[in-house]
């Protein structure tokens, strides 16, 4: 009995595939040569075909970032009173205090909420190019200075940001005076009606020494609410 024949291994590119991909190759080459000697030839319709593409993209653009600004005006006027803030999530509210600082003008608002946030929900870059962190509390009770403590301490790592802590609820007077002398920005529940009124801005106005100030808006808050702010509120 032979021996059984070996049957003969396919060498590199026996199966004949590599003629296909050099027949690719060579007919990419002639479409991108037929298209530079068509474009060549008739540049000015070329250039007049590429200028309508490009306002178009760019219109779609505009009218989808107008589209998305208007929905979110939208979502913010229909949530813009305390009663539905009381019945939002946490999430909820952190994605209102979201909305909130995007119609400032802020830049590069992002949420960080969420398991190993660091104590921080909120982040964005004023107008002016202030960095800012944000926690936000949808409590019912009062935040008292333990929650100060633990805003400061977050800030250890988010040198040169400024803090705000917005709740739904109050702070106690050891709150107010352990942010006092600081530059947090505390926000309790009278003010927060006043934001979503749109009565004043979070986006501050340059002061003294260069440390930017928040700027009141036409309406003043209420007197009662003074307090929630720690004194740092702007003139």
């Amino acid at each position: 009995m032979g021996r059984p024949r070996r049957r003969r291994g396919k060498g590199k590119g026996g199966d004949g595939s590599w003629i296909l991909w050099l027949a690719a190759a060579v007919a990419a080459i002639l479409a991108v040569k037929w298209l530079v000697e068509l474009i060549v030839a008739h540049w000015l319709p070329a250039l007049g075909v590429t200028i309508v593409l490009v306002a178009g993209a760019t219109g779609a653009l505009v009218f989808r970032y107008r589209a998305l600004e208007a929905r979110r005006q939208e979502w913010i006027r229909e949530n813009a009173r305390l009663e539905k803030v009381d019945r939002m999530s946490g999430g909820q509210f952190e994605t209102l205090v979201e909305a909130l600082l995007l119609r400032e003008g802020f830049r590069k608002v992002h949420r960080v909420g969420g398991s190993g946030d660091g104590g921080v929900d909120v982040v964005g870059i004023s107008p002016g190019g202030q960095p800012f962190v944000v926690q936000c509390k949808r409590w019912s009770k009062s935040v008292g200075a333990p929650e100060i403590r633990d805003l400061l301490g977050a800030l250890h790592a988010h040198p040169g940001h400024r803090g705000v802590l917005v709740t739904t609820a109050r702070f106690t007077v050891p709150a107010v005076k352990c942010a006092a002398g600081t530059d947090l920005v505390l926000i309790d529940r009278d003010q927060l009606a006043t934001w979503l009124a749109g009565s004043f801005t979070l986006a501050p106005a340059p002061g003294p020494n260069g440390w930017p100030r928040l700027r009141r808006r036409s309406a003043p808050p209420p007197a009662e609410g003074e307090l929630g702010f720690g004194g740092v509120l702007g003139d």
